[in-house]
């Protein structure tokens, strides 16, 4: 797999979520973005990525695909996710970091980095074409909150048996709500939290484990005192 901009962005995005320590692509080329988005050392990096390469292809000989492989070591934690027949990524995570939120957010990247790993256009996900405003914010500094936030809204829109997709378009039609009232900041953020609680009003419940979950993000973010 040659070198892409588009790759590199993404993976960067991936490694800047809270409670991510890195992220890099293993493939037959050796690991892409390690030394970036990893911190890992050149030699680390060649030996974590061609271990991790020999079991998602051991497994696929063995008629067991990995979807996903999970690894405890030392303070840290190592999610595999295969992108192709000749690549996986692998995130690092902190050991204490909440796997379900990030798996969440992988579900939405992965396909934007296979996008971009084929050298296809990559739009921002679930922005509408001349949604310029949306765009340019998902692909800004609080893009990768943004994206931790639709994560968890993702996990709660489906549990009342709406897609993907149509989480996607709730949040972000929150957004545009949230970019017509205020100047988006990590300091207006709450808003955008208050926006996107009021579409859960089907899920009682789920709206106010939602809410607690979400703050607890911005806390960490500094955006809640």
């Amino acid at each position: 797999m040659s070198s892409n901009v588009e790759v590199l962005e993404l993976l960067r995005e991936i490694a800047a979520v809270d409670g991510v320590r890195g992220a890099l692509i293993a493939s037959a080329d050796g690991p892409e973005g390690a030394a970036d988005y990893a911190q890992l050392q050149p030699a680390t990096a060649a030996d974590v990525a061609k271990t991790v390469r020999r079991m998602v292809v051991a497994s696929s000989a063995a008629a067991a695909p990995l979807r996903e492989l999970l690894i405890n070591f030392g303070p840290s934690r190592m999610m595999v996710r295969p992108l192709a027949e000749d690549a996986v990524l692998i995130v690092l995570l902190e050991r204490e970091t909440e796997t379900d939120p990030i798996r969440t957010l992988l579900d939405l990247e992965i396909e934007r980095l296979q996008q971009a790993m084929r050298g296809e256009p990559m739009p921002a996900v679930g922005v509408h074409e001349g949604d310029d405003e949306v765009g340019e914010l998902l692909g800004g500094p609080l893009g990768p909150i943004l994206g931790e936030i639709e994560a968890i809204y993702q996990r709660y829109r489906q549990r009342v048996g709406h897609s993907p997709m149509q989480a996607r378009m709730g949040m972000h039609e929150q957004i545009r709500e949230w970019l017509l009232c205020c100047n988006p900041s990590n300091y207006t953020l709450p808003l955008l939290l208050d926006g996107l609680s009021e579409t859960l009003v089907e899920d009682a419940g789920g709206r106010s484990d939602f809410v607690g979950e979400v703050q607890e993000l911005l806390r960490r973010a500094g955006a809640l005192r």
